[in-house]
């Protein structure tokens, strides 16, 4: 999960909101962190009708700009890769150097 930082996904949640963003940052619990975020659900209008099975009847979505958002882990359904991350940050990503324990890294005296 660590690889789609800077990406865009969509989320779904288990209330049938979805939104879309830049992955920022995450936890173990799945918190997720997002930027530039909209938020579409169906109104509640448009989803009485669906309920009713009204033949040719398109869902109304209601969309807002949320910005800078965090969405918790428990409220996530599923989420799926809407566009890459931007090509400067695939080339920092190659250039990553490798992780190495503390205890191996030199000490530095002050």
């Amino acid at each position: 999960m660590s690889d789609l930082i800077n990406f865009r996904i969509k989320i779904i949640t288990i209330d049938n909101r979805t939104y879309l963003g830049t992955l920022l940052s995450f936890d173990k619990h799945m918190n997720l962190v997002l930027s530039d975020t909209e938020e579409s659900r169906i109104t509640k209008k448009s989803y009485s009708q669906l309920k009713k099975h009204t033949p040719n009847v398109e869902p109304v979505y209601d969309k807002r700009n949320l910005g800078l958002i965090i969405l918790r882990g428990d409220q996530v359904v599923s989420f799926t890769i809407e566009s890459n991350a931007p090509l400067t940050d695939v080339k920092s990503r190659l250039d990553r150097p490798i992780k190495k324990p503390v205890s191996r890294m030199k000490k530095i005296i002050a």
